[in-house]
């Protein structure tokens, strides 16, 4: 595949306990999109602190402030041409430091982009459950899903610590998520900078908690 050109995408990942295996697989999807010339911001609710619950933005009344860090991480959000997200699978369910990361930003940073999902877990499922909960989710939120899904059976065999694979299967599936995100994050783009986003305030921060979702229910220009 041609290397993309100037694309930002934001790693999203919640796995808070120590050790995890987030960190076997995460620098190894970071380096199988700038290896084509994608940038990646990561968003680890561990470093970031977001392991607890945290006021989501949305749910600020007119008249608050709103912390300035959240603002600057929801900025980053909305600048950015598509994400990944990767998960374990807690007891058939998506890791919950993901989602708490995740919802303390409002639906409408995120609506109008591509996503992709990587999920693991340490038995022969690969976290495939907690994948199809995340397509659930990632849809109520606004963005194009992927067809393909990065999904890693017996993750600790699979890597190393030091987050090297020679599994032809994960290797395969990395390739094929890869090409669909940069595909359709390009072809996002050039219609979002061609056509802006077509829809009355839905891509604003003002008085979100009196707006609900702000994507949604809106009226469409022409």
């Amino acid at each position: 595949m041609v290397p993309a050109a100037g694309l930002h995408f934001i790693l999203f990942f919640g796995s808070v306990r120590d050790p995890r295996n987030a960190d076997r697989v995460a620098p190894y999807v970071i380096k199988a999109f700038e290896d084509r010339n994608v940038t990646v911001t990561v968003f680890d609710a561990k470093e970031m602190h977001f392991d607890s619950v945290i006021k989501p933005i949305q749910y600020y009344g007119r008249n608050e402030t709103k912390p300035a860090e959240l603002m600057k991480f929801n900025t980053e959000i909305k600048k950015a041409d598509g994400f990944i997200v990767m998960t374990a699978e807690y007891h058939g369910q998506i890791a919950p430091g993901l989602l708490n990361l995740m919802n303390q930003f409002p639906p409408n940073s995120y609506v109008f982009r591509p996503s992709a999902i990587v999920a693991y877990s340490k038995g022969r499922f690969g976290g495939i459950r907690a994948a199809m909960q995340l397509r659930t989710y990632l849809a109520d939120i606004g963005t194009l899903q992927m067809p393909a899904i990065l999904s890693i059976p017996f993750v600790e065999q699979a890597f190393t610590v030091d987050a090297k694979t020679e599994n032809a299967d994960v290797n395969k599936s990395m390739n094929l998520l890869a090409d669909q995100l940069i595909w359709y994050a390009e072809a996002i783009k050039l219609q979002r900078e061609e056509s802006g986003y077509r829809c009355e305030d839905c891509y604003d921060d003002n008085n979100l908690a009196s707006k609900g979702l702000p994507y949604k229910n809106k009226k469409w220009s022409k």
